[in-house]
């Protein structure tokens, strides 16, 4: 590992934003139905920041594993894994924290982009979709709620484990780690092709929402731009990270919660661990719009109030009950769960209020 370190030539600036973009721009592709990353291109980026080639690599590869049985090993002498895991350790050296945890999270998606080619070679979205519907509640795909939070997840546990080893460049200690990661990873996506497989073969139909014919057209184009909308606000907030200060304040009043609660929400709404969270409360939120009034006039307020207000439904997944899961969470990371638990329902109810109007209010700023 030194010997490769004192060779590279490292952008360290540079690298970390690469590296926080391509992770960011994965995490959020991976909520689309049958997504395969193409990662060789970043692959080659990363190599030209570090000033290395890919003989570099290759050369670090062998004498790293040299005498030891991984050393004949695919796994464990693939030159990209290797690579960024020499990125990795040089992040724990440098103590960029950050910086390493995004690259243990394009580690474990690059696992599950492997095993999801391998396992899935011609996927159909219908029935992909169809398949993560059928998963079992303890399947990590549902616990998680979606597979880019299921990769997130192993990578936090990859991050806790094995730390220590990839800082101090310990062999035996990286050669589990990968075959960890990878198994894990495998476990997941081998159970969902299963469950993809017993679909196809069924032969289930699979209808859209709209049987395509004239009289629909209509009605077609505007699911689709509902769709771009809502991709568009999931990504202004938690992949290019902006504060819609005009939505912030709107929501606020609205509320009256205190300006540095609903400031500290806002902000750390603010990233890419949230962004299935944050579709689908739109996507319910848009599910259940009747009319353009309902979004852009002054029946605004009163149908996210009313969304907000549901004690009980038939519904399994409703946009009240997804607003108070990603509010949770956001408050577990800010360590105000606790406090906020020990408040009345009704100030509960304000701050998740507050929640629903800013991202509801995002939309409808774009929109209307």
């Amino acid at each position: 590992m030194d010997t490769l370190t004192k060779k590279a030539d490292i952008n360290l600036p540079k690298l970390r934003r690469f590296i926080h973009r391509v992770t960011a721009k994965e995490m959020s592709a991976l909520s689309e139905p049958c997504y395969y990353p193409k990662l060789k291109k970043y692959y080659i980026e990363m190599l030209h920041l570090c000033k290395l080639s890919e003989k570099d690599i290759s050369d670090f590869v062998k004498r790293f594993y040299a005498g030891t049985p991984a050393s004949g090993w695919l796994l464990n002498t693939d030159p990209t894994t290797n690579f960024l895991i020499f990125i990795m350790h040089i992040f724990l050296q440098k103590r960029d924290i950050i910086a390493y945890s995004s690259t243990m999270t394009y580690f474990t998606i690059r696992n599950y982009n492997n095993v999801i080619r391998r396992l899935i070679r011609y996927c159909n979205p219908d029935v992909f979709r169809t398949a993560l519907d059928s998963l079992a509640k303890t399947h990590l795909f549902v616990r998680e709620r979606t597979i880019a939070n299921a990769m997130y997840f192993i990578s936090k546990e990859m991050q806790r484990r094995n730390s220590e080893f990839i800082k101090t460049a310990d062999v035996k200690g990286v050669v589990a780690f990968t075959q960890e990661c990878r198994t894990r990873v495998a476990q997941s996506v081998r159970s969902f092709a299963e469950t993809y497989y017993r679909i196809s073969q069924a032969g289930t139909a699979i209808r859209t929402p709209y049987e395509v014919g004239e009289e629909d057209t209509y009605q077609l184009q505007t699911l689709e731009k509902r769709s771009r909308a809502i991709d568009q606000v999931v990504k202004k907030i938690t992949v290019y990270r902006e504060i819609d200060k005009e939505a912030l304040e709107f929501a606020r009043k609205l509320t009256k919660i205190r300006a540095s609660l609903a400031t500290l929400i806002v902000s750390n709404l603010s990233n890419t661990k949230y962004s299935d969270d944050v579709r689908m409360v739109l996507e319910l939120f848009v599910k259940d719009l009747t009319s353009v009034k309902a979004l852009c006039g002054k029946e605004y307020t009163t149908f996210v109030r009313k969304l907000m207000g549901i004690k009980r439904t038939t519904q399994k997944i409703y946009f009240k009950q997804e607003v108070q899961v990603l509010l949770l969470k956001i408050l577990k990371d800010i360590k105000y769960k606790e406090k906020y638990e020990e408040l009345t329902r009704q100030s509960q109810f304000l701050i998740s209020s507050f929640l629903a109007y800013y991202i509801t209010s995002v939309l409808r700023r774009l929109v209307c």
